[in-house]
């Protein structure tokens, strides 16, 4: 009964303070974007900007705030101003790999040595300038520069998933990879000393969001050819095993952090509340494969069974049973 009332007071506090901070989110990075066209001079591609907006908006209350909660706050000023910038990048990256207009040998260059980097466009100067800014900041710049390796690394093995015959350990160590160094670079904009079950969260929640997107991105991969552990799915039973792995792992490291049980519980309460979505639409899967030993050809599908609509009332109440089930230390 206590941690009925407690799930519920965090997930009510969680919720609200999500939707409020979206609002006040979203204006601070449109003001950025802003401010950085006039100084350069430009603007970006109003899909770009929104991505930018959007991702930021969402993802530092439910993310980097949680976090920066182990150390008893939110994010500073200062940081969610970095943060802001992590994601010009990040959508800059992601549009400099689909949509061309650099080589790889220029992505690289402007990624590890952007001082020396002569940008011509828009994109690039807004890319250069953000980058360096993060990475003038950060103070362990070799843990930081590392960890930017890997994730460049695994970004640019990603490309090899089109059209694929990949194993699925290939892919796997992509997925986890991309979306666990993606997260866990986020650790470095932070003014906190971070131990080293926070940094391994950090990178397991990373890797879940990954595995979690793919979900429900699995018809629209199909369509573009993309090859990820999803859309290669035969049986939902035993992928929900697979995912539920992955939340007991980072439910390891959640135990083991130095910081107040109380911490610790509505720490563990606000990620799972993330992995939760993954459940979701695992849950969905598993309805469509019934009592049969393997799911249907998930190519053969029409959309509407593949795509995961969280208004729908019963995703609401699968995501708060989810919750309540893994949120518990």
């Amino acid at each position: 009964m206590r941690y009925f009332s407690r799930f519920c007071l965090t997930v009510l506090k969680q919720v609200v303070y999500v939707s409020q901070s979206r609002r006040k989110e979203t204006a601070r990075a449109e003001q950025i974007l802003t401010d950085i066209e006039k100084k350069l001079g430009g603007s970006f591609v109003p899909a770009t900007r929104r991505k930018v907006i959007v991702s930021y908006a969402i993802y530092n209350p439910m993310i980097c705030d949680v976090f920066a909660g182990l150390h008893g706050r939110n994010t500073t000023l200062a940081e969610k101003e970095r943060l802001v910038h992590y994601f010009i990048c990040s959508s800059l990256f992601d549009d400099f790999t689909d949509y061309g207009g650099i080589t790889t040998e220029q992505l690289a260059a402007v990624s590890f040595t952007p001082e020396n980097y002569e940008a011509h466009t828009f994109d690039e100067k807004a890319f250069r300038q953000s980058h360096l800014l993060l990475k003038n900041y950060v103070q362990d710049k070799d843990a930081y520069l590392n960890i930017a390796r890997s994730l460049f690394d695994a970004q640019i093995a990603s490309q090899q998933q089109h059209q694929s015959a990949l194993p699925d350990e290939t892919i796997q160590q992509i997925t986890f990879m991309k979306g666990g160094y993606a997260v866990l670079l986020c650790r470095h904009y932070l003014d906190i000393q971070a131990s080293e079950a926070e940094e391994e969260c950090w990178y397991r929640i990373g890797s879940i969001i990954q595995l979690t997107n793919d979900l429900y991105d699995i018809y629209k991969d199909l369509q573009d050819e993309i090859a990820t552990l999803p859309n290669r799915m035969t049986n939902a039973y035993t992928f929900e095993q697979f995912f539920a792995a992955q939340v007991t792992q980072l439910k390891a490291y959640i135990a083991a952090l130095p910081c107040s049980q109380s911490r610790k519980q509505t720490f563990s309460i606000c990620l799972a509340g993330i992995c939760a979505f993954g459940f979701v639409a695992i849950e969905q899967l598993k309805q469509l494969q019934g009592n049969a030993l393997q799911l249907p050809d998930l190519k053969q599908l029409e959309r509407k069974q593949l795509i995961v609509d969280m208004e729908k009332k019963i995703n609401r109440k699968r995501w708060f049973r989810f919750t309540y089930k893994y949120g518990k230390l």
